[in-house]
């Protein structure tokens, strides 16, 4: 079991990489007022049919190809710590959809893992495969927050692109040496 909730979600959210997703939806709510901590990891990848589900939640099987031996414990230990915590655990999943697993724990529960590092696990999902649009929706009774790593890649680019235009950036580029980036009028761009 791990210490941390955020764990057990990059462990998820490793599989779905693993299993071809473009989009992992990472939702984490705090509801106080209920008493509860729902967490859901939605993707778009491969899915799987009932009968490897079944295996998968059992523990005696792994989708990731590049492991010697056939373990897979992930989702059976957010099951585990879900129950543990006097919660519920459901995974839905259909073959070239995507799966969606979702762990709801008593919040007050005495057993309750901290959430832990969220911001390390969302960092380590995107440095993972930098193509795939790692989401984070973190919802609680007074707070909401949204994050997605395609919309912020968006933002830069469109950030860089306007500085670029507005000729307050210009790239010299040199095959074999480190890129720097100077500050120069568009003008002086254009006669460099």
């Amino acid at each position: 079991m791990f210490e941390e909730l955020s764990l057990h979600i990059l462990d998820i959210a490793m599989n779905s990489l693993a299993a071809g997703a473009r989009t992992v939806r990472i939702t984490v709510n705090e509801r106080a007022q209920l008493d509860l901590l729902t967490i859901r990891i939605q993707d778009d990848g491969r899915g799987m049919d009932r009968e490897l589900l079944r295996r998968v939640l059992a523990g005696s099987v792994t989708t990731k190809r590049f492991r010697k031996k056939s373990i897979g414990l992930g989702l059976a230990l957010l099951r585990q710590t879900a129950e543990m915590c006097s919660g519920d655990f459901h995974v839905r999943s259909t073959p070239g959809v995507g799966t969606t697993v979702t762990a709801t724990m008593k919040l007050l529960h005495v057993d309750l893992p901290p959430v832990g590092d969220l911001n390390a696990t969302i960092l380590a999902l995107c440095a993972a495969n930098p193509a795939v649009d790692v989401q984070l929706d973190y919802l609680s009774d007074t707070e909401r927050f949204h994050f997605s790593s395609k919309e912020l890649a968006e933002k830069k680019a469109a950030s860089r692109a306007g500085r670029f235009w507005r000729g307050e950036e210009k790239i010299n580029y040199e095959p074999g040496r480190t890129q720097t980036v100077k500050n120069e009028s568009a003008t002086a761009g254009c006669l460099a």
